[in-house]
């Protein structure tokens, strides 16, 4: 749903080879096999569902980070406090999947004991996609409103009207019962996440009008503007026009997840990421209400024959039935190279 970076040429193989793969580098690299493996999967699991920007190509960002100990392989959230629904946690720079499976499934807990259930998360390394935690809350019947800030060297969004950084793409996530098919989105507050305009710029893409602007405020479709020196900035989501609703929601956001979790989104030394789940005990019969309003959603007749009306998670859920993953050949490249450093054989692709 919304602009999607299928051009450029791609690497492909077996999605299981590539978590293989991909666990092995991360258990060279000082992971436990249980956080290895959840990692991988959470990556490949992006990929497969073509959401490049959280997947594959993160793994030797995330091997970098670990070299220069942004990431602590071994480490494990820890609950700080809990006051009535609301815990808040340290993420002790541990793998964001690792931390946000543990917010997720804390959240659960509190809610099924007060109705709520509210985590703050701090000092999380890079959290991946957000959908993900959103889907583990709705599979233990709860509604699931998430929401994800970045640490200022981050700060790529301007606000609305400005040509300086002054947010992080500031994702929000929700998820809605619904048996095996729960309704999920999962969305940047800019007009596109990072990971896009990075995907981008390694396939050679040009990026859609109105997304990215350069140092001087002049709008420019070249994704490598976002990191250059200087850098130009992502606008807000709703662009010129309409982006002081983007920049809205990017301030509650960072409201959610950097504020409530006493952090100053002004901190220049602050590391890490943040997450914010509030999980929401749901009465009988919601997901067959659910069910009907999704199947409403579906039925409006569409502007292109060719593409049926779909409702959040539809796509996602069309791309899980393929047992293959992409990846670009700049971000493999790169993973090759770290690979036989830590000397773990890379698999074949095919193009």
């Amino acid at each position: 749903m919304g602009w999607t970076d299928t051009a450029g040429v791609m690497l492909t193989l077996k999605a299981k080879t590539a978590s293989d793969f991909v666990t092995a580098l991360l258990r060279v690299s000082g992971a436990s096999p249980r956080h290895a493996t959840v990692v991988a999967e959470h990556l490949v699991e992006s990929s497969r569902l073509g959401l490049h920007s959280h997947g594959l190509i993160r793994v030797p960002q995330y091997l970098k980070e670990i070299r220069e100990h942004e990431i602590d392989p071994r480490a494990r959230p820890r609950r700080l406090r809990t006051r009535h629904a609301v815990t808040w946690v340290a993420g002790n720079a541990c793998f964001g999947q690792v931390g946000g499976i543990y917010c997720a499934q804390r959240a659960v807990a509190l809610a099924r004991q007060h109705g709520v259930g509210l985590v703050v998360a701090n000092r999380l390394a890079h959290t991946g996609r957000l959908g993900a935690y959103a889907e583990l809350i709705a599979a233990g019947d709860c509604v699931a409103l998430i929401f994800g800030s970045g640490p200022r060297r981050g700060h790529i969004v301007a606000p609305f009207g400005g040509i300086e950084g002054r947010l992080s793409t500031n994702p929000i996530a929700f998820a809605v019962p619904n048996g095996a098919t729960p309704i999920v989105a999962d969305f940047a507050t800019s007009q596109l996440p990072e990971g896009k305009v990075r995907s981008a710029r390694n396939r050679g893409m040009r990026l859609p009008a109105g997304v990215l602007q350069d140092p001087l405020g002049m709008p420019t479709d070249d994704p490598a503007v976002l990191y250059g020196r200087p850098r130009g900035t992502l606008l807000p989501l709703g662009g010129l026009e309409f982006g002081h609703k983007g920049y809205a929601l990017g301030i509650l956001v960072e409201t959610m997840a950097t504020l409530l979790a006493g952090d100053d989104a002004v901190d220049v030394s602050r590391p890490g990421f943040n997450l914010t789940m509030l999980a929401i005990t749901t009465p009988p019969g919601l997901s067959s209400a659910t069910a009907r309003m999704a199947t409403y959603m579906r039925s409006a007749r569409p502007a292109d024959k060719r593409r049926p009306v779909l409702v959040p998670g539809d796509p996602e859920r069309a791309a899980r039935q393929s047992d293959y993953v992409d990846v670009d050949e700049h971000s493999w490249g790169e993973t090759e190279t770290i690979a036989r450093e830590l000397g773990v054989e890379t698999p074949a692709t095919s193009r």
